[in-house]
């Protein structure tokens, strides 16, 4: 798996997480609706994220290598 793949599935598996430990607990319902609807956003925001990074590819840039040596 690519590493942007890998953040993917881990925030995934993160924002899962953290609604699961918020359904336990018993929040005032504007409380519990203000903090979903901020994480959806997040999350949302997160993963637009990666997809502009996976569909943009690598930095084409390269680096000046000091130990070739160049003839004319």
């Amino acid at each position: 798996m690519k590493t942007s793949q890998v953040f993917a599935v881990s925030s995934i598996v993160i924002s899962m997480t953290f609604f699961g430990v918020l359904s336990i607990f018993e929040l005032p319902q504007s409380l519990m609706d203000w903090v979903i609807s901020d994480v959806i956003l997040g999350i949302i925001l997160y993963l637009g994220y990666l997809g502009m990074v996976m569909l943009g590819g690598s930095s084409k840039t390269r680096l000046y290598d000091s130990t070739k040596k160049v003839t004319a």
